[in-house]
């Protein structure tokens, strides 16, 4: 009896093992995609919990947070493949402020879940991730544009200009006019340097709005995004930093 307890055991732990792989982990599962959310609807009156085909996904979602939380490598609950309807609801509420968003998820990839907008209409932007190691001697940036105040006072998008830490800005922006919900050309590559600052100017502007300066690693994948206060009136300087890679 004992012999078979302890057979048992090892195999539900084994079960445990396999189950939390297909929620966390490769993105080789046919079947499975891997998708992250963040929040940065900047007036919601509370947390949000999101449903995927009627089944709550995320639960008390704040705003300005990402489920699940940012790790590196990043980490992603599993989702069934194939045509997927999106809804948002004040956490422990029934009416929803984003109602039947669908989009598709195709199994093995990962993705990154946009909630953006005011409140009275916000949107969900599904953006695909690529975390593959970049070569060697190289960084990779990419920015999202999460902040619904822009579509007033910058219509026209950012700019964001990706240089080595102590140079000025000048030529051409890494990334040009990029609006809400939006990436841009997406990963962008650089030549390694230990530290990189990302400036954020109105298009076709150079005078900045706000900069940070990023430490790098040889290689590193950095994802940026872009939010408001949580008033939702201005664009917060302090964007929101996921290391996919390093």
């Amino acid at each position: 009896m004992f012999r078979l307890l302890k057979a048992l055991l090892l195999a539900l732990t084994v079960v445990a093992v396999v189950a939390m792989t297909m929620v966390i982990g490769s993105c080789n599962s046919n079947g499975v995609a891997q998708v992250r959310v963040i929040n940065s609807i900047p007036d919601a009156m509370a947390a949000v919990d999101v449903e995927f085909n009627g089944k709550i996904a995320v639960s008390g979602l704040a705003f300005d947070t990402v489920f699940p939380a940012p790790a590196t490598p990043p980490v992603y609950f599993g989702a069934s493949s194939g045509l997927v309807t999106i809804e948002a609801f004040y956490h422990g509420q029934t009416t929803p402020i984003l109602d039947s968003t669908n989009t598709n998820f195709t199994g093995g990839d990962q993705y990154t879940l946009l909630l953006a907008g005011l409140a009275t209409v916000p949107a969900a932007y599904l953006i695909s991730d690529n975390n593959a190691t970049p070569s060697a001697n190289t960084v990779k940036f990419r920015v999202i544009n999460g902040s619904v105040s822009s579509s007033t006072t910058d219509p026209d998008g950012f700019d964001i200009y990706i240089l080595p830490q102590g140079k000025p800005i000048s030529g051409i922006p890494s990334i040009s006019g990029l609006t809400l919900g939006q990436t841009g050309p997406g990963y962008v590559t650089f030549n390694y340097s230990s530290e990189y600052t990302v400036w954020v100017t109105p298009h076709k502007n150079t005078l900045p709005l706000f900069s940070t300066t990023y430490a790098q690693n040889n290689p590193q994948i950095t994802t940026l995004v872009i939010v408001d206060q949580s008033s939702g009136v201005a664009v917060s300087p302090n964007m929101l930093e996921l290391i996919d890679l390093q």
